[in-house]
């Protein structure tokens, strides 16, 4: 938090405001005036505002009606402070309720205000940097910490949200399901190390190559997801195979030697009846263990629901068998 701050004035009698705006920029701060409640609220969402001291007592909309519209438009926690010529207890009391964090009765001292203003800002201050660190940690919940993508609980949310998108405007939503091929045998015969460097290098080539608004995640132990909106399957087999070429020219690179990926698409054009999440994943999932079947290496695009077909590229004559993936 910068030393000035920016205090927006609320107040109808424009002698008043002016009064208020030269106390507080004694004070070493910043004020901006609004003397009608519409200036005032279009002020308060355009500006970076962190006090504001607003008369109670306003002609069409008072300052407890305004502190609540205020109140309900901030994104981020904004002290707001009362001055009124009223100093009984109970109109104090009313201020309080109505949401103000502090009272100040007119006229206002200046030492009196310097006072208020250094302890709204120690409230805003924390406030921040309770709401960044708050915002860290939500971050940090919906990544995958290895990879750097997004993680299970983050692919579960964001599929929901597109879901509902795509329902309400009947646009299509793709979704990508990659596998590495045999990882159990790289972690079985070469170690975990090599393994984690393997997810990470997979991790790195998606973040590369995926572009807004498509959206990568790790799904969960060697699987990986892919969300497209507005995307048909078969426009995105050209990110499909960036990525399954992409990978298996990385990992050539390690220790581990080049290894490869399989892939399976599919869209909600390809769903009947209700569109649904589960659904989605469940032939996108079909048709990554089609290309598994049908030798891996590949990428295999659903046709239909229940109905995969493997596309372009050919296999690597490994066995036909997902269980080892």
């Amino acid at each position: 938090m910068p030393r000035v701050a920016q205090v927006l004035v609320i107040d109808d009698d424009p002698t008043s405001a002016r009064a208020l705006k030269t106390a507080v920029e004694a004070c070493g701060h910043a004020a901006s005036i609004a003397l009608t409640w519409t200036e005032a609220v279009r002020m308060f969402s355009r500006d970076a505002v962190d006090i504001v001291l607003m008369d109670a007592v306003m002609p069409t909309v008072d300052g407890y009606k305004l502190t609540q519209i205020l109140r309900s438009r901030s994104r981020s926690y904004v002290p707001i402070v009362f001055t009124t010529g009223l100093n009984d207890m109970r109109a104090r009391e009313r201020c309080v309720a109505a949401g103000a964090d502090d009272v100040l009765t007119k006229p206002v001292d200046p030492p009196e205000l310097n006072l208020r203003l250094m302890a709204m800002l120690r409230i805003r201050k924390l406030t921040l940097e309770l709401e960044t660190r708050r915002g860290e940690m939500a971050t940090i919940a919906m990544r995958d910490q290895l990879t750097g993508l997004q993680n299970r609980r983050s692919f579960d949310e964001n599929l929901r949200n597109e879901i509902a998108r795509a329902r309400r405007y009947g646009r299509p939503l793709g979704l990508m399901v990659a596998d590495i091929d045999h990882f159990k045998k790289v972690n079985d015969t070469m170690g975990h190390d090599l393994g984690d460097e393997l997810l990470q290098q997979l991790g790195h080539l998606m973040m590369s190559q995926v572009r807004a608004p498509d959206m990568a995640f790790r799904y969960g132990g060697e699987e990986f997801v892919i969300l497209t909106p507005e995307t048909e399957s078969t426009l995105a087999l050209n990110l499909a195979e960036r990525v399954r070429l992409g990978f298996k020219t990385r990992s050539a690179s390690l220790s581990t030697g080049s290894q490869t990926l399989s892939i399976g698409l599919a869209d909600t054009s390809m769903l009947t009846g209700e569109i649904t999440g589960r659904q989605l994943f469940k032939i996108a999932d079909a048709a990554l263990y089609e290309a598994k079947r049908s030798g891996r290496n590949r990428v295999c695009v659903a046709k239909s629901q229940g109905d995969p077909m493997a596309t372009t590229q050919p296999g690597d004559g490994d066995e036909n068998d997902r269980g080892e993936s």
